[in-house]
C-alpha cells in the first residue's frame, strides 16, 4: 500500500466528466492520481454543463445548482477545514467569471490557500473591460493566489497577470493507444464509406490520405476552416479525405458537415469515445485543428494527435505553439490561413518522407512528455510540496 504523502487536507472544485471536455477530462485524472496515492483529499464537483453545447450558457437549473454547490463549500470549509483549496479559473467568458465571483468569494474570506489551474485561457483579457464594481470583486478574488499550475509557457499570462505567488507548469498526460485498433472501419456513412480503407490512410503513398478533427464541432474550434482546407486540398489532391468526430454546436455548424459529407469531402463520426475514438486516431494520417477558441490553452486532442504518431497543422493561438513545433511535429499557422494550411496538408499528403519525420517526432514528443506516467509522477511531486 502506498503510503499518504502528508496529512494537508485537500479541497476539490472541478467539473469531472460528463460532458467529456477536455478540463473535466483532465481534472478526473488528476484525481484519480491523488486517489491512487491516498491524498487527503474531497472533491465538490462543479455540475454546472451537461453538454458542451451548454458550457458557458445561463439558465435557471444552473443557479440552482450553483446555491447548491455554494452551500457544499461553506460546508466543507467549516467542517472539513481545508488547507488548500484547488480551483480551476473561467476563461473569458463573463458568466463562467461572475461564477467564480461567488464561489471564490468565501474561499478568499476564510483564508484558505488558492491553488488555480488554468486549464482555460483568456481571462486576464476581460478585466479591462469590467465595470468598476466587478474590477473590485475580481481583484478580491482572483489576485495573489498561493499557488498557480499552467499547461505550458503560454499559459503563463494569466497568473503572471493575477501575480500568483508560484508558478509551476504541469503539461496534461494521455493513455497511450493500444496497437492495432487503426484497422477499425473509418466511417459510419455508407455513402462514404466505401472508397475509403484505413489501412491504405495511414500510408501516404497509397490510395487515400485521411485528416482528422476531434473534438467540439464549433466555429471558433475551426470546423469551418477545416472543412475550407479540405475543399481547397481535393482541388489538387482527390487522395485526401476528411473525418470529423465531436458533436455539432449548432445548427450552422451541423449543416455544413453534412454539406461537406454529401461532397465526398470528409466523413462526420459524431461522437466517438473508447476503441472507436482510438481507431479514428489511429487510422489517420494527419490531424488538423485550427483553432481559435475562446478558452482555448493546451488542447488535449492535440496530445493524443501525438500518441498516434499524427503530424499536426494547427494556429498560433494560445498554447498550441508550445505543443506544435514548426516543420518538427507539424505546421503552425496564423488563425483562418486556410491556404497555408491546405498547402501543408499537401506537403504531408505527397512528400512520404517528410510524412515519417514529423510522424516519428510527434510520437516522440509524445513518448518524452505528455504520458499518463509522466503527468502522474508530476502530480505527485506538486500535491507533495505545496503547503
Amino acid at each position: 500500500m502506498i503510503e499518504a504523502p502528508s496529512k494537508k487536507r485537500i479541497l476539490i472544485l472541478g467539473q469531472i466528466p460528463p460532458p467529456f471536455g477536455g478540463q473535466a477530462i483532465n481534472i478526473q485524472k488528476m484525481v484519480q492520481v491523488l486517489h491512487k496515492h491516498h491524498f487527503n483529499y474531497q472533491l465538490i464537483p462543479l455540475d454546472f454543463s451537461e453538454s458542451l453545447n451548454d458550457m458557458g450558457a445561463f439558465n435557471f437549473k444552473k443557479a440552482l445548482k450553483l446555491i447548491r454547490i455554494f452551500c457544499t463549500l461553506l460546508y466543507k470549509l467549516l467542517v472539513y477545514r481545508p488547507h488548500l483549496v484547488y480551483y480551476p479559473p473561467a476563461g473569458p467568458t463573463m458568466n463562467a467569471v461572475y461564477r467564480d465571483f461567488i464561489l471564490l468569494f468565501p474561499i478568499k474570506l476564510f483564508g484558505v490557500k488558492r491553488i488555480f489551474h488554468f486549464h482555460a485561457g483568456g481571462l486576464a483579457s476581460l478585466y479591462d473591460g469590467l465595470a468598476p464594481w466587478a474590477k473590485q470583486v475580481y481583484r478580491y478574488v482572483y489576485f495573489k493566489p498561493d499557488y498557480a499550475i499552467c499547461l505550458s509557457k503560454a499559459g503563463r499570462i494569466d497568473p503572471e497577470f493575477l501575480q500568483a505567488q508560484q508558478i509551476d507548469i504541469i503539461p496534461s498526460g494521455v493513455e497511450a493507444f493500444t496497437s492495432g485498433a487503426g484497422s477499425s472501419e473509418v466511417g459510419t456513412s455508407e455513402t462514404n464509406r466505401e472508397n475509403l480503407n484505413v489501412e491504405s490512410a495511414k500510408n501516404p503513398s497509397k490510395e487515400h490520405f485521411l485528416v482528422l478533427f476531434a473534438g467540439l464541432c464549433s466555429t471558433s474550434k475551426g470546423i469551418l476552416d477545416f472543412i475550407e482546407v479540405l475543399r481547397i486540398c481535393r482541388q489538387k489532391n482527390k487522395r485526401i479525405v476528411g473525418k470529423v468526430m465531436g458533436k455539432a454546436f449548432s445548427s450552422i455548424e451541423e449543416q455544413a458537415l453534412s454539406n461537406a459529407e454529401k461532397e465526398g469531402i470528409l466523413v462526420y463520426e459524431g461522437i466517438l469515445s473508447g476503441k472507436e475514438k482510438e481507431a479514428a486516431f489511429l487510422g489517420s494520417s494527419a490531424f488538423l485543428f485550427p483553432s481559435v477558441f475562446e478558452s482555448e490553452n493546451f488542447p488535449t486532442v492535440i496530445i493524443e494527435a501525438f500518441a498516434a504518431g499524427l503530424p499536426v497543422v494547427s494556429t498560433e493561438w494560445r498554447g498550441i505553439p508550445d505543443l506544435v513545433n514548426h516543420v518538427k511535429n507539424g505546421f503552425i499557422h496564423p488563425p483562418h490561413a486556410i491556404a497555408a494550411m491546405a498547402q501543408s496538408i499537401l506537403e504531408l499528403a505527397e512528400n512520404n518522407e517528410l510524412h515519417k519525420q514529423l510522424s516519428a517526432q510527434a510520437k516522440s514528443d509524445f513518448e518524452t512528455n505528455y504520458t499518463m506516467g509522466n503527468f502522474e509522477a508530476l502530480i505527485v511531486a506538486y500535491f507533495k510540496k505545496v503547503q
